[in-house]
């Protein structure tokens, strides 16, 4: 199967030309102490201009920007947009989201080390509007208002969580009616069986799901109009906008609440289970719809 070439956007910062020799030494000798303070090192690889620091993820960033951009996934312009990098590491997509236009760049990681190389990003570059934010991803309505987000990044993100549907479901607490949910995830390019790998940590993944899996779990935490698409054999982008029904079932979720009862009524066949398959979609019962509807 061919697979599409992802473009790098452009990065769009750098330190001024005519910085004295002193205070560029004294920011590559911070980088560098940022960088042996991480466990794993310096995150994304950024171009500062009067030098170029690689880092574990190298360029990713700009691929995916530059995915988003040609297939027309986000605004060209951010301007006056509320948005959030989640698991930002050094901070690559917040600034290019800031340089964009957006009012506001939650950049969010819960690893103090990545978060203190985003913070020095913005201390250099003086981009205000990213606000870094030491946060688990579960956690963040503790900071971010429910319902106040257009955009939010999710990049490579979802296969480190643990509970990928909690993680879901606080992406869409957090976002506007109709907000954009971005997500750049490892898994399998497999859209007829729904599963997800036990990943055993490895690369620090707890999972590695399907591409129908994926779609699935963005049904049942209730987002619509999605869309994931493979760039290699073990990674894609997804696109998906929140809506504006209930999800269907609450029961065993790590959240809280007002009501656990089920929306629609649950089917109680178990051959639709484990894993499921796509032309077994067509009899079960679907999560935004009753059984006794047609």
């Amino acid at each position: 199967m061919a697979y599409p070439v992802l473009r790098e956007a452009t990065w769009p910062l750098s330190l001024p030309a005519n910085l004295p020799a002193s205070k560029l030494q004294q920011i590559k000798d911070e980088v560098e102490r940022l960088a042996d303070a991480s466990q794993y090192g310096w995150g994304q690889t950024i171009d500062f201009g009067p030098f170029r620091k690689d880092g574990l993820l190298q360029q990713g960033y700009l691929k995916f920007a530059g995915a988003f951009d040609a297939w027309g996934w986000w605004p060209a312009r951010l301007d006056g947009l509320r948005t959030a990098d989640i698991g930002c590491f050094t901070g690559g997509s917040s600034f290019l989201m800031a340089h964009r236009g957006a009012a506001t760049v939650y950049a969010v990681d819960e690893i103090p080390e990545h978060l203190a190389q985003c913070a020095f990003l913005v201390q250099i570059f003086g981009i205000e509007t990213v606000r870094p934010l030491l946060r688990s991803a579960y956690r963040l309505r503790e900071d971010i208002a429910p319902g106040s987000l257009d955009i939010i990044l999710l990049s490579g993100v979802l296969y480190h969580m643990s509970d990928m549907l909690v993680g879901l479901y606080a992406m869409r607490e957090l976002l506007k009616p109709g907000g954009l949910l971005l997500i750049m995830s490892n898994g399998i390019d497999d859209f007829e069986q729904s599963y997800a790998n036990f990943g055993r940590f490895i690369a620090g993944r707890w999972w590695q799901p399907t591409g129908l899996c994926i779609q699935d779990m963005l049904e049942f935490m209730g987002f619509r109009d999605y869309e994931v698409r493979f760039y290699k054999t073990d990674a894609c982008l997804v696109r998906a906008f929140t809506s504006d029904s209930d999800i269907p079932f609450k029961r065993g979720l790590n959240w809280p609440f007002e009501t656990l009862r089920d929306a629609i009524p649950r089917s109680t066949d178990l051959q639709l289970m484990a894993p499921v398959r796509a032309v077994q979609r067509n009899d079960a019962v679907s999560p935004t719809r009753p059984e006794h509807e047609s």
